[in-house]
C-alpha cells in the first residue's frame, strides 16, 4: 500500500481535498473542518478514528494571556490584539469568534501566525495581548490516582487545577504539582522559552470554550472499505507501540495518545452548536 503525503496550505485547502477526491483521499481534519467537509460532500466521507488525548475523548479552546496583563475575563479582552492561527482552526478561532460575537467584544486588531505552537510563541514575544488555541485537561500528580482511583479532571472545573494556585498566584508546591499538557507545553518544547513552569508563570489561561469531540482520521466519499480497514488497523497497532507513541504523542504533531472507532454521529451536536445542518442519522 503506498500512500502519497501532502501538507495542505491551509485549513481551507484540506476542505477542497476532499471535496474533490476520487476514492483516493484520506486526511486528519480538525473538528471544524470534519464538519465542513461531511456537509460539503453530502455525509459520503468517512470518519473512522477519533484522537483520545490521555484518556479524554473531547478537548476545548482555551483563551492564553500574560499573567502580569491581569485579565480575569473575556470582558478584559476589549480592544486588545488577537494572536490566532488559522480561520479553519476550531479551538484557535471558530469557538472563540462564536464567544466574541455573543458577548459583542471587538479588537484593536489580529494576529494570524499559521500554527498553533506559533501563536503561543507570538504570544511570548509580545506580538499580541492574547491567544487562542487548544486547550487540554491538567493531569494531577501520581499520588492522586493512588489515593482516589478513577478520578478525573472534567471540563468545568478550574482550567488550571495541579498547575497554578489562583490563591497564592503561584506555582503549586511540587507536592501538589501535576502536569500541564496543553499549548504552553507545545511553546516549551521549543527550548526557547524556557520549560513548562517557567512559560506557565508567564502565560494564564482567561476563560476556556468547549468541550467539543476530538479531531479524527477520515476516509473521502468513494474510498475502498478494504483500504480503510487496513490502514485503520495498522494505526491503532501503531500508536499502541513506543514508536507509535513518541511519534503520535509528540505535542508538535498531533499529540494523541490512543484512538477509539467512530462514525460520523460522533459529530452531531458539533454540526448543531456551529448552525450547520446534519444527516438523518444524527435524529431530531
Amino acid at each position: 500500500l503506498y500512500i502519497e503525503p501532502r501538507v495542505m496550505p491551509d485549513y481551507a485547502a484540506l476542505i477542497e481535498a476532499f471535496k474533490s477526491a476520487e476514492g483516493d483521499v484520506m486526511g486528519v481534519p480538525t473538528t471544524d473542518q470534519y464538519a465542513r467537509i461531511s456537509v460539503e460532500t453530502n455525509f459520503e466521507t468517512t470518519p473512522r478514528l477519533a484522537a483520545v488525548r490521555y484518556g479524554y475523548p473531547y478537548y476545548f479552546a482555551s483563551i492564553y494571556a500574560p499573567r502580569d496583563k491581569g485579565f480575569t475575563s473575556v470582558e478584559d479582552l476589549k480592544g486588545k490584539v488577537w494572536i490566532y492561527n488559522d480561520e479553519g482552526s476550531t479551538s484557535g478561532y471558530v469557538l472563540p469568534k462564536m464567544l466574541f460575537d455573543r458577548e459583542g467584544i471587538t479588537f484593536s486588531g489580529v494576529v494570524k501566525s499559521g500554527g498553533h505552537t506559533n501563536s503561543m510563541v507570538a504570544l511570548l514575544e509580545g506580538q499580541g495581548d492574547f491567544c487562542t488555541g487548544y486547550g487540554s485537561p491538567p493531569l494531577p500528580p501520581d499520588w492522586v490516582a493512588e489515593i482516589m482511583p478513577g478520578w478525573k479532571w472534567e471540563y468545568g472545573m478550574y482550567p488550571e487545577l495541579w498547575v497554578w494556585d489562583p490563591v497564592a498566584n503561584s506555582l503549586p508546591s511540587d507536592y501538589y504539582r501535576g502536569a500541564c499538557v496543553d499549548l504552553r507545553r507545545a511553546a516549551a518544547k521549543l527550548e526557547t522559552y524556557g520549560d513548562i513552569w517557567d512559560i506557565v508563570e508567564k502565560i494564564g489561561i482567561v476563560d476556556t470554550i468547549g468541550p467539543v469531540p476530538n479531531d479524527c482520521i477520515a476516509f473521502s466519499p468513494g474510498f475502498p472499505k478494504d483500504i480503510q480497514d487496513k490502514i485503520v488497523e495498522a494505526i491503532k497497532e501503531h500508536i499502541a507501540t513506543p514508536e507509535g507513541q513518541a511519534l503520535w504523542n509528540d505535542p508538535n504533531f498531533y499529540e494523541w495518545n490512543e484512538v477509539a472507532e467512530i462514525d460520523d454521529t460522533y459529530y452531531c451536536e458539533y454540526r448543531s452548536l456551529i448552525g450547520l445542518p446534519n444527516p438523518p442519522t444524527c435524529g431530531k
